[in-house]
């Protein structure tokens, strides 16, 4: 087996991350890489396998992170005896916070991830959170005896459709390039709107 050049992978990695951010997925040129790398294709699949190989790569370890985070945050607020509502919003409106100093310690692998991974093996990040989100809300609405579901004020689309428009919602902020002080005023924006309306439909009032 021939034994690999030292510093080859990196230059192919921060060639790729440029390309990937121009072109997206799709577009990106392994040819152009290896060129701007100053290798050859080859050397891309001997050390990544293929085009979706290098993206992951990239984009892996930050993607993986941030998940491993969440359900860590998640099991850590199941411990224990059932949180009343308020103690949960509280505790959302908390991570994002978090989130968004994940997101921006990272803001080029969260670009290619939300706006350039179409085609790649991350094409579905933002399902996965949801999914992950919407599989602890229901968790949470049978640990405090909500009748939610039963009462029909929430149903199992709703809350899909609930999960995903809020990380689609989080996660415009590197759609739209906002600066990290913007990102917080419109993430504090985005807490409001999510704490009221998932008040009102685990604690309605009596109108409702």
């Amino acid at each position: 087996m021939a034994k690999q050049i030292k510093g080859v992978s990196d230059r192919l990695l921060a060639f790729a991350q440029a390309e990937f951010l121009q072109k997206g997925f799709l577009d990106a040129s392994l040819r152009t890489i290896a060129e701007n790398a100053g290798t050859s294709t080859g050397s891309i699949y001997t050390r990544f396998g293929d085009k979706n190989g290098l993206f992951s790569a990239i984009v892996g370890p930050v993607a993986e992170g941030f998940l491993a985070a969440y359900r860590e945050e998640i099991d850590a607020f199941n411990e224990g005896e059932p949180k009343p509502v308020e103690q949960m919003l509280r505790h959302t409106a908390g991570r994002l916070n978090m989130t968004a100093d994940a997101i921006y310690d990272h803001l080029d692998e969260f670009k290619l991830l939300i706006c350039r991974s179409e085609g790649s093996g991350y094409e579905n990040f933002l399902h996965r959170l949801a999914q992950i989100e919407a599989e602890q809300t229901e968790r949470y609405l049978r640990w405090i005896g909500s009748d939610a579901m039963e009462s029909g004020r929430l149903s199992p689309a709703l809350l899909h459709m609930l999960s995903s428009a809020f990380w689609a919602g989080v996660f415009q902020t590197v759609e739209h390039d906002m600066s990290k002080e913007e990102a917080l005023v419109y993430i504090a924006q985005l807490k409001r709107f999510y704490r009221h309306g998932w008040q009102d439909i685990l604690q309605p009032g009596p109108d409702c």
